[in-house]
Formats: structure tokens, C-alpha cells, sequence
């Protein structure tokens, strides 16, 4: 058994990885994929992607989103044929080592809702339930087009950094040190885009997408708290679906959580369906293999 980690993965690693992905989904009909996209953790050089290998074949994989210091959201896969060999908790060793050495105090393993092995594997864990994360995928037939819009959508670029950070902070409800790392690995990016929305000279909100692969994830959108119950959230949302369309994007997903009954609502009624449902189960690290 060997295990390689990685702070960013190559093509022909990430190739390899979707392989082994593919099969676990066909064969324990799943949806959800790993996180392999790195840039967005709050330091590059945290090793955030496991994998374990048998006679140069990959076995299993763990990856981690980790986006601030306060958490890691762990998700993995394990060829059928390998698995309740010990090849997971062999990964999550070294996954928890990794995190101590840069003191992340929780972890949250994410699991597909019907998955019967993942949650085997959280009951042993006496993992807690947190919450869940729906996927919704846009479908355009439920999609009403409009042309007239009050806001404006503009980008964004590393010398709006401050005043987007300010905006975020008001908007999210997060710390400096947080929004300061999420804006700046999106910034810097080359599939991610950030865009303000702006009412007569006046930001009221913010809004994200991630452009990778065939669709496009659109994340991290919100109003300023003073300008809610306007209906600018759905403007928004229905600018950013207009912008995509413009550029050939039409597979358009994103993610909500399903205690924001607003938001789902919103979704539900631009044109968005559940995909898959994700639950999340909270671990502290210190827990963990001590």
C-alpha cells in the first residue's frame, strides 16, 4: 500500500481520480463527486488530496475543501472490490495529520444521501449529523427571460479587493482573515469570475461563478442586508443566468443549503431542480484518531 498526497493535482492524477470515480458512482448509483479543485483552499500549500494505491493501481481517494481555518469538508471513494479493508481510515490518518499541522479544528464529511457504504463509515466514526447541501441543476424549459433589470452586473479585479471584501463580510456574516482568502483565491483564478451587483452607483450584492469543464457552478450569492426582500436576490441570480447564456453556457448548476428555505424557494422558482442532496457530519479532529 502506498499513499501520495498532493497540494495540486496534475491532468493526467486528476484523469486517474475521475476513473476511479466513475466506477464508484455506476456501481453505488451516485451523483456527488470529490472536490479536486485546490485553488480555493485558504493555503496552497496544504496537502489536500489523497490517494492510496495497490500494485500501482488507485484504490481509494480522500479530498479536502478547505476554504477557511475553521473547517475541512472531506469527501472520498473506494473501489468496491477494496472496500472494509481499512484503506479509508489508512487515508483519514493522513488526511488528520495534515490538518493538525495547521491547526484545523473540524472536519465535515460529506455524504450522498442514499449512500449505504459512506454512511456505514460515519456511524463508526460516530460522526454528527450537521446538515444538508442541495445540488440543483438549472432547467431552462422552467426558466422565465427577462430584459429589463435594475441592477447592473459588474466585474470585478484585484484593485477592487478591500471594497469586495467589505462587501462580503456584510453580506455573509464572515470574519477579515476568511473573506479576505475566499475573494483573493477567486480573483486569481482562471475559471472563477466575481461580479457586484450595483443599483444607481450603490452595491447591493455579489455574486460568483465558476466556469470549469462543460458546466458552470454559480456560488457565493448574496444581497447586502439593507436592500433584502427587494427582489434583487432573483435579478441577480437571473443576470448571472443572462451572462452565462451569452457565453454558450447552458449546463448551469449551484448549491444551497436546505435550512435556507428562501433561497431554495428562489432557486426553485428560477428554474432550478434538485440534483442530489449531500448530508453533512461534523467530527472534531482532536476526536479523530487520537
Amino acid at each position: 500500500m502506498i499513499i501520495k498526497s498532493y497540494s495540486k493535482l496534475n491532468k493526467k492524477t486528476i484523469n486517474e481520480v475521475l476513473n476511479l470515480e466513475k466506477i464508484c458512482q455506476e456501481h453505488d448509483m451516485l451523483k456527488g463527486s470529490v472536490f479536486l479543485d485546490t485553488s480555493l483552499n485558504f493555503d496552497q500549500s496544504i496537502k489536500s488530496t489523497f490517494l492510496l494505491y495497490e500494485n500501482r493501481e488507485l484504490i481509494s481517494i480522500l479530498s479536502m475543501f478547505i476554504p477557511t481555518q475553521e473547517e475541512a469538508e472531506i469527501s472520498a471513494f473506494t473501489l468496491p472490490e477494496y472496500r472494509r479493508n481499512g484503506y479509508f481510515k489508512a487515508l483519514l490518518e493522513k488526511a488528520v495529520e495534515e490538518l493538525r499541522k495547521f491547526d484545523i479544528q473540524n472536519i465535515l464529511f460529506v455524504c450522498e444521501k442514499q449512500s449505504i457504504s459512506g454512511k456505514g463509515v460515519l456511524t463508526t466514526l460516530n460522526a454528527e449529523y450537521d446538515h444538508t447541501e442541495y445540488s440543483m441543476r438549472f432547467n431552462k424549459t422552467r426558466y422565465e427571460y427577462k430584459d429589463m433589470f435594475r441592477l447592473s452586473l459588474i466585474p470585478t479585479h484585484f484593485k477592487d479587493l478591500n471594497q469586495l471584501i467589505d462587501i462580503s463580510m456584510k453580506i455573509f456574516n464572515d470574519g477579515y482573515e476568511d473573506s479576505k482568502s475566499i475573494i483573493e483565491n477567486c480573483l486569481q483564478s482562471e475559471t472563477r469570475e466575481l461580479y457586484l451587483a450595483v443599483l444607481n452607483d450603490e452595491i447591493v450584492g455579489m455574486s460568483s461563478i465558476n466556469q470549469e469543464r462543460d458546466e458552470a457552478l454559480i456560488f457565493g450569492l448574496g444581497i447586502v442586508p439593507e436592500y433584502r426582500g427587494k427582489g434583487y436576490g432573483k435579478e441577480l441570480l437571473h443576470l448571472i443566468i443572462d451572462r452565462l447564456w451569452q457565453t454558450g453556457k447552458t449546463e448551469l448548476m449551484l448549491d444551497v443549503n436546505s435550512d435556507n428555505a428562501h433561497a431554495l424557494e428562489l432557486y426553485k422558482k428560477s428554474g432550478f431542480q434538485i440534483e442530489v442532496a449531500f448530508e453533512y457530519y461534523r467530527k472534531k479532529v482532536s476526536e479523530i484518531y487520537k
